[in-house]
């Protein structure tokens, strides 16, 4: 299991299980959204094959330096985090 810790204090828990969604600020000009992000990557649909490294910390650690912000779980109600927040990644 790998552990994200943020500059906060907080951390949270990431397993095998666990959908990663990768998001990042989307540049393309619309109308009526001026600032809205883009999901970009979702472990699940995407197979999650980039994340599967013989090292779990390299395989994460990519993955969120490669998004803006990332989340877990497609839930509305997600945290969103960004990237600049983490302190710290680690096997527990």
């Amino acid at each position: 299991m790998i552990r994200i810790t943020f500059i906060d204090g907080e951390h949270i828990d990431i397993s095998r299980d666990t959908t990663l969604i990768g998001i990042n600020n989307s540049s393309r000009n619309k109308r009526d959204e001026t600032f809205y992000l883009q999901q970009e990557y979702n472990s699940i649909v995407d197979n999650g094959l980039s994340l599967l490294t013989t090292d779990e910390r390299l395989g994460i650690t990519g993955f969120i330096l490669s998004f803006d912000c990332f989340t877990l779980g497609e839930s509305e109600n997600e945290t969103i985090y960004l990237k600049s927040a983490v302190k710290s990644i680690s096997v527990i």
